[in-house]
């Protein structure tokens, strides 16, 4: 898509919303509204004031001269932060995400927007839109995945939600903000295309198609610029190609300066001072600084005009200036309705990786009477500020991407009383002592052990991890306690909480493995659920699981630098636009997992794979069998090879994808549209995304990135195949798989060549 094309399909997709104001009419009325302003009043608007020692995490002041009563701006992804358990603790990013569920992902914004709007927060700090390049980052969970348009798929979904409340959505951390080790002093060298084919993926779709009404500047620096102070990521690509209207916030204390931040359009200073602490809720780098920058002309009037505009016209956009909700943090929303959705998405994100015999689900049989439950993971979690202990079951990492909780239902008490119900006799070890547990897994019919790892933000560091997990390996023995369950009871099935990946040395020794993440409150009850039958597994990874190594970047362990600074660690992303599943596409990689696995208690086949090339988009439709006995649903993905005019890009990408409920032996046609965008690539050279018009895409369709066994040309300009090209159809395909294996070695020296822009 041009990007001279953005603003008129932005225009375009206001005219069909019937009940949001367009950003033109929210443009009229701010404008309306700023024109009496002092220059004093509109650093009140830029200014966070209250540094993070007030109700919200971070506040603009009122103006009472105009009744404006300030902005209040709260975390997070998991929920309302710091609400004293009065807000629901909803599951992590990573498992909506793993539900590859586009109604539940709407419906979870929409339940968690209707919480911060009736707390009369303004500014919601969700969704979290980073890339997992390394699955040992800290807060991977806060996010969707590796894969670009997916996770801006997810983004998307999430941000509509929330604002279709009436909450501004904070599209974060932008950008290349990946991992935890001195993300205040470190930068991404991120080449130009990957830059724009996989960072700013997400964030073109929640601001073209989302209508973001804010942006957060990440703490990190990007090719040597830190983001608050790149103009040329924040102005001449944010605001400039993309056509951002909403308005950039720092992230919290990532403001470092007032010339460079402020002349490069950061538009607002959370939390406001110059550091964290009562001692700077009036000392920021800001403020009365602002002015001295204009007299001084290091920036104009206009600059101060145009950030106070965009936060008014935001606030018009989102119709809050008028009778907004007061702020009141401890209004109870934890609701029963918010309980249920949040343990179906629990249950719907828990992905089956390994069923032998169909050792699942439970039920009562002459050869299952009796379960052990083993694992101190199973039993009642101990609830630290911010989640920063590890001790019990693992509903959320640690940071500010968690919750207070006011309650969380472990696995143990929701399998007992489930097991009762089902007359299964429960036995259990709430430890983690390995010899200890056998003895109690040795005469059950069978053993379930749970097991955990943590990761978070790196202002905590837990059990020696400082944000980033120090290894892929799970915590408190975990590994010996499976594998002393296991040489005992030869019916063992592991649950694993985390954010991510973990080694798995007991893949060949376990008959059952279910991957839960990071489910919140309602945790146990969503697993039960899984375990019992009560609800089939449809979850699957949004990422590959691999061993450490096999990845082809990872986190730094650098001692700390001062934020801001010159002296940065520096995360060259020299894997460029081959993240997650294209490097092991493109290095013949077989994962543990790939991207997109995920088991189920039934059987599902794909088949009548059709493509039709149109001026707006990829048609796509396929055919979904239930081959099973049960009830259940699947998860169809579309990928798709480029033309082999583009050069040096990936074997395949994800673009497409859909979820389907099938009944036993029940057929769907799926149809899955991929749009102009989706069939673009960032050129370099134009400076602008380009949709081949010549040679052919192979569409593929399938369950995950290693299981597509469906596969069909269909001609980039939109053109039937000729009889003669039809007939050559498959000798073509296979030419192009030849020349992708031959270019492997010059891929990797185009890499190496790839201009950095200048920042």
């Amino acid at each position: 898509m041009k990007f001279s094309s953005v603003l008129s399909t932005v225009a375009i997709v206001f005219a069909t919303k019937s009940l949001a104001i367009s950003w033109e009419e929210a443009d009229a009325k701010a404008r309306e509204w700023c024109k009496d302003l002092t220059n004093e009043e509109k650093i009140t608007l830029v200014t966070g004031r209250e540094n993070m020692t007030g109700v919200c995490v971070g506040s603009i002041d009122p103006i009472e001269r105009k009744g404006f009563k300030g902005i209040c701006l709260q975390d997070g992804p998991a929920g309302v932060r710091f609400a004293k358990g009065t807000a629901t603790s909803w599951q992590a990013s990573i498992n909506t995400a793993a539900t590859f569920d586009r109604k539940l992902l709407r419906k979870v914004g929409e339940a968690q927007g209707k919480e911060f709007y009736q707390r009369g927060i303004n500014v919601a700090l969700a969704p979290s839109m980073g890339i997992q390049r390394a699955p040992a980052a800290g807060r991977i969970f806060e996010s969707y995945g590796e894969d670009p348009f997916y996770v801006g798929q997810c983004g998307l979904e999430v941000l509509k939600g929330i604002q279709s409340q009436g909450v501004i959505a904070n599209a974060k951390h932008f950008i290349a903000n990946d991992q935890e080790n001195n993300r205040g002093a470190s930068t991404s060298n991120v080449p130009e295309q990957a830059l724009w084919d996989v960072y700013m993926e997400p964030f073109y779709r929640t601001v073209i198609d989302g209508e973001a009404g804010t942006v957060m500047a990440s703490y990190n620096a990007i090719n040597g610029t830190y983001s608050t102070q790149n103009k040329r990521l924040l102005t001449d690509s944010l605001k400039g190609k993309l056509g951002f209207q909403g308005f950039v916030m720092s992230d919290w204390w990532a403001i470092f300066d007032v010339e460079k931040s402020f002349g490069a359009g950061t538009d607002m200073n959370m939390p406001g001072g110059k550091y964290w602490g009562p001692d700077y809720v009036d000392d920021s780098f800001w403020g009365k600084h602002i002015l001295e920058c204009i007299e001084k002309g290091v920036f104009p009037q206009e600059r101060l005009d145009d950030a106070v505009l965009r936060i008014i016209r935001t606030m018009y956009k989102l119709d809050q200036m008028d009778n907004y909700p007061e702020v009141n943090l401890y209004v109870d929303t934890n609701t029963k309705e918010n309980a249920a959705l949040n343990r179906k998405v629990g249950a719907d994100s828990n992905v089956l990786l390994k069923n032998a015999d169909n050792i699942l689900p439970l039920k009562k049989s002459k050869k299952v009477k009796k379960i052990a439950v083993i694992g101190k993971d199973s039993m009642p979690p101990t609830l630290c500020e911010d989640m920063r202990c590890a001790n019990g079951t693992l509903p959320l990492g640690w940071g500010s991407g968690t919750t207070d909780f006011k309650y969380v239902v472990d696995p143990l008490s929701a399998i007992t009383k489930r097991a009762k119900k089902a007359n299964l006799k429960v036995t259990s070890y709430g430890d983690d002592d390995a010899k200890k547990a056998a003895k109690v897994a040795k005469n059950a019919d069978v053993a379930i052990v749970f097991v955990q790892a943590d990761s978070g933000e790196e202002y905590i560091t837990v059990e020696g991890n400082a944000g980033d997990r120090l290894n892929l390996d799970l915590w408190h023995g975990g590994n010996e306690l499976i594998e002393a369950v296991a040489a005992v009871n030869k019916n063992t099935i592991v649950v694993i909480h985390s954010p991510g990946p973990v080694n798995v040395p007991f893949l060949d020794k376990v008959k059952g493995i279910i991957f839960a993440g990071l489910p919140g409150q309602e945790t146990g009850n969503a697993i039960t659920d899984v375990l019992f039958g009560d609800v089939n597994p449809s979850g699957h990874l949004p990422y590959t699981w691999a061993p450490r190594e096999d990845y082809p970047t990872d986190v730094k362990y650098e001692p700390e630098y001062p934020d801001g600074g010159d002296k940065m660690t520096v995360y060259d992303y020299n894997e460029g636009l081959f993240v997650g599943y294209r490097w092991f596409d493109k290095n013949e990689i077989k994962p543990t997992f790939p991207f997109g696995y995920g088991l189920s208690y039934t059987t599902f086949e794909y088949s009548d794979l059709e493509a039709d090339m149109e001026d707006d988009g990829l048609y796509v439709t396929l055919t979904v069998k239930n081959t099973g006995k049960v009830a259940g649903a699947a998860v169809p993905m579309i990928f798709l090879s480029f033309p082999e005019s583009v050069k040096d890009y990936p074997v395949r990408l994800f673009k497409g994808f859909d979820k389907v409920m099938l009944k036993a032996g029940q057929s769907k046609e799926v149809k899955i549209f991929i749009d102009d965008h989706g069939l673009s690539y960032y050129d370099v050279e134009s400076e602008d995304y380009v949709r081949p018009k010549e040679g052919e895409f192979t569409v593929f369709a399938g369950s995950n990135a290693s299981d597509l066994p469906l596969k069909v040309n269909v001609l980039a300009n939109g053109d039937d195949y000729s009889e003669d090209e039809a007939e050559n159809e498959e000798e073509v395909s296979a030419e192009v798989e030849e020349d992708n294996e031959d270019s492997a070695s010059e891929d990797e020296k185009e890499l190496k060549k790839r201009s950095y822009k200048n920042y």
